[in-house]
């Protein structure tokens, strides 16, 4: 029985992690922006939806208010990028700094801040599964997931998302085009914090509580999930890296998950996640570049 909590418990916190992931994967995988502004933008989400849905509106109209919130946080870390010259990483983690007092200011300076109303999984359709609504959280969290999926696919797929891609892989191609590169890239930065934000907002009304730090050591989770994802899959052309990077956050939230569960306090938990995730970036350093190294003398033998 504890096996099969614990299993549920997985699939649940994953994909609310898978969310954040996809959001992350553009940014970091399609713009090749290392964007730390998600450990502000997570929280940020959620402290816009607890707010507003504990003020009578309704969860659907405050989760596309905090994607907007998000929107707005990631433009201006691409914007200091960009438009003033600033370094990717010093300007993820200037608006992240700013975004600590912006979400504490938004809870009335108060670190924690519990529902009060109905929300995402406080609902008519969700109590209507009765002691089994935890398959009724499983089912709105493949749905919601399963539709932003589509919605990046697709995104992608356009003349826009094209170039967001040529940006990434070759920003000076983007330029000869006659194409504003930055512009790309501030809104690049806005859809993944968007992505982030609405992701904090479905975890907080998923726990039923907004913490303010629980924005610590996202970036870390959402990295973890895209490489374990985009790795596994990489030979697979037919699977899309949103597909990848969600199957990656349900490994790594199981593989901590499994820590836990052995008796490691949870304080021990983000010490835990930098841990697993160097241990992922040293095997995906070396047993992965070692293999296509060997590939590349096979080549030059042959």
């Amino acid at each position: 029985m504890f096996i099969y909590n614990t299993l549920l418990t997985i699939i649940q916190q994953g994909l609310c992690y898978g969310l954040v992931a996809m959001g992350v994967y553009i940014s970091y995988k399609i713009l090749d922006f290392p964007d730390l502004t998600v450990d502000g933008s997570f929280p940020l989400g959620a402290v816009v939806a607890i707010t507003l849905i504990n003020g009578g509106v309704h969860f659907s109209v405050a989760m596309i208010i905090a994607i907007g919130a998000g929107m707005i946080c990631g433009a201006v870390t691409g914007i200091l990028h960009v438009k003033f010259g600033i370094s990717n990483l010093l300007s993820g983690i200037l608006t992240m700094t700013a975004l600590i007092s912006v979400n504490l200011v938004l809870s009335g300076m108060k670190v924690y801040l519990p529902y009060t109303e109905g929300n995402l999984f406080n609902n008519d359709f969700i109590n209507s599964f009765g002691a089994y609504d935890v398959y009724g959280n499983i089912l709105v969290l493949v749905i919601i997931c399963i539709v932003f999926k589509i919605i990046i696919d697709l995104f992608l797929k356009t003349k826009t998302g094209f170039m967001l891609r040529a940006v990434g892989s070759n920003e000076k191609m983007c330029v000869s085009m006659g194409r504003d590169s930055g512009n790309y890239k501030i809104l690049g930065l806005a859809m993944a914090n968007g992505m982030v934000a609405m992701a904090g907002a479905v975890y907080s009304q998923w726990t039923n509580v907004y913490d303010n730090n629980s924005g610590v050591g996202m970036v870390v989770i959402a990295l973890a999930s895209v490489i374990i994802g985009t790795a596994i899959f990489k030979n697979l052309r037919f699977v899309k890296g949103t597909t990848a990077v969600l199957v990656g956050a349900l490994i790594y939230t199981g593989a901590l998950n499994i820590i836990i569960a052995f008796g490691v306090p949870s304080g021990y938990l983000k010490l835990i996640m930098a841990v697993l995730f160097a241990v992922i970036l040293i095997l995906n350093n070396s047993v992965l570049s070692g293999g296509k190294k060997i590939k590349n003398r096979e080549k030059h033998h042959a």
